[in-house]
């Protein structure tokens, strides 16, 4: 999600955004009514996913956006500022989500300056600086690296 770009045209529908992502993924199709379900479902969206992605409202695409990232197993996942763009019950569910794709083995580099986000997810922190690698340490080291030198 750090590349809010992904869906390559905002034109396309939920639905076709979500058939490209497949395809992309897996090269083929088979399976695909299981996994649009899952988004379905996971985002919330509804018979909106019928609708151009430029009709959806911040939250909503941010929903589609995360459902169909975290929809199937990845080895890596990279998030920026997590999934805050949902209601309490979204951000329950993709806290949910979250935890059981880290404990599957997949790797998660979070972008945050959520203090509270960060301690939920990582044990590893980096600080950067002009894109520059200032820190690398243990989360809370890097947590008061930062603090003391940006804040």
């Amino acid at each position: 999600m750090i590349q809010k770009s992904f869906i390559t045209s905002n034109e396309l529908s939920g639905l076709q955004a979500a058939k490209a992502h497949y395809l992309l993924v897996n090269g083929h199709l088979r399976g695909f009514q299981q996994f649009l379900d899952d988004v379905i479902n996971f985002s919330g969206l509804g018979d909106f996913i019928h609708l151009p992605v430029k009709s959806y409202s911040e939250g909503m695409g941010a929903r589609l956006l995360f459902s169909l990232l975290t929809g199937s197993q990845h080895e890596c996942l990279a998030l920026d500022e997590g999934f805050g763009a949902g209601d309490s019950s979204f951000y329950d569910k993709a806290e949910q989500r979250m935890r059981a794709f880290i404990e599957s083995a997949g790797t998660l580099i979070l972008a945050s300056h959520s203090d509270d986000l960060l301690r939920k997810f990582c044990t590893r922190g980096l600080v950067f600086d002009q894109g520059r690698i200032v820190c690398d340490s243990s989360l809370e080291e890097s947590l008061s690296y930062y603090h003391d030198t940006y804040c």
